[in-house]
């Protein structure tokens, strides 16, 4: 069963099925959506929870000896497997069928991934998990949906705002649907109850540390390397969620990435910015970022991006300020180098 975002609250009210997939790379739904169902899942008992972070060289033997195993804890369990950017692998799919064919009593099983492409989809792992799986696509809002996706969210806010308002904080979001609802949140905190103009908007989004984010991630890839890492420096001092720094430089790594392969494979950067959904006045700038790097680089600075992700979820060890300065250093086009140290 495949459904959007916007229908598991609903879908969530009647019998759990063995396994949720949530498919897409958007932050805010993919965050929200997990939320939700380990929410609901630990209200009908669900009280132990076992996650997984899929990466190169990922045991499947000891996610399939959890799966087999009786719980320690609880009678009713989660199991999460937390894909990333990367998708199933041939050994995956044998482990993901196998469970398909007999899911554990009691178990819930929550799958990330950020894509499947069609090929994916039609493999026999993905065909049997479809059967007994709920499916939860999250997907980017449509620029043109976007000022509709913020009215519903202030409703949902208890606040009323005038069309020059929702436009505003379109336009000032850029699609960022996570920056948006956190705009949305300090809105209604301002301004319980009330009809919201383009005054408010503005003073909120001129106070507003989030879209400071969207600032640095701009001198990053202007390659302003003493901007950006002052910017960074007063994120950091102003207690700024490491998460979604991490988040808005990994998703320019992202499209960069792809946006390079795609032109080294002929196709025309005019489409490109529509198919990425590039606004005309950042076009610009991220052609100018991309003259400074081959692909490859675009994409072990992604792979980079994803590391420092894990430090902030605690899964690795480090500081992840130390390596989003390092990073951002990097594509800004400064070498850096560590510094040796003496032992005697």
């Amino acid at each position: 069963m495949r459904i959007k975002a916007a229908q598991l609250a609903a879908q969530l009210k009647k019998p759990f099925t063995p396994i949720y997939l949530i498919l897409g790379e958007e932050p805010l739904q993919l965050r929200e959506s997990t939320d939700l169902i380990r929410s609901v899942a630990r209200q009908q008992g669900y009280q132990e929870r076992v996650v997984f972070y899929v990466d190169t060289g990922f045991d499947w033997n000891q996610f399939d000896a959890e799966a087999n195993s009786l719980s320690l804890f609880a009678q009713r369990r989660i199991l999460e497997l937390d894909f990333g950017s990367r998708t199933p692998n041939e050994g995956a799919g044998k482990i993901l069928q196998a469970y398909c064919a007999h899911p554990p009593a009691e178990t819930l099983l929550l799958i990330t991934v950020d894509k499947l492409d069609g090929q994916k989809q039609k493999t026999k792992w993905f065909i049997e998990l479809e059967k007994i799986a709920t499916i939860v696509l999250v997907s980017a809002i449509e620029i043109a949906q976007l000022p509709q996706w913020i009215a519903q969210r202030m409703q949902q806010a208890k606040l009323q705002a005038t069309p020059e308002a929702i436009e505003l904080l379109a336009e000032r979001s850029e699609g960022h649907l996570l920056a948006c609802a956190q705009e949305i949140e300090k809105l209604a905190l301002l301004y319980p109850n009330q009809s919201i103009d383009t005054p408010q908007v503005l003073e909120a989004v001129a106070d507003s540390a989030r879209f400071e984010v969207f600032g640095w991630v701009e001198s990053v890839l202007k390659g302003d390397a003493p901007r950006s890492v002052r910017q960074l420096e007063n994120l950091r001092s102003e207690g700024q969620d490491a998460f979604f720094i991490c988040w808005a430089l990994q998703q320019e790594l992202r499209n960069l990435a792809q946006i390079s392969f795609a032109i080294q494979q002929g196709e025309s950067m005019d489409m490109l910015f529509k198919q990425f959904r590039i606004w005309s006045h950042r076009q610009t700038l991220i052609k100018q970022a991309l003259k400074r790097y081959p692909t490859i680089a675009w994409q072990r600075f992604l792979k980079q991006s994803i590391k420092i992700d894990k430090i902030v979820k605690g899964v690795e060890i480090g500081d992840p300020w130390d390596e989003l300065k390092r990073l951002s250093l990097f594509v800004s086009g400064v070498r850096v180098f560590a510094t040796a140290k003496k032992t005697h």
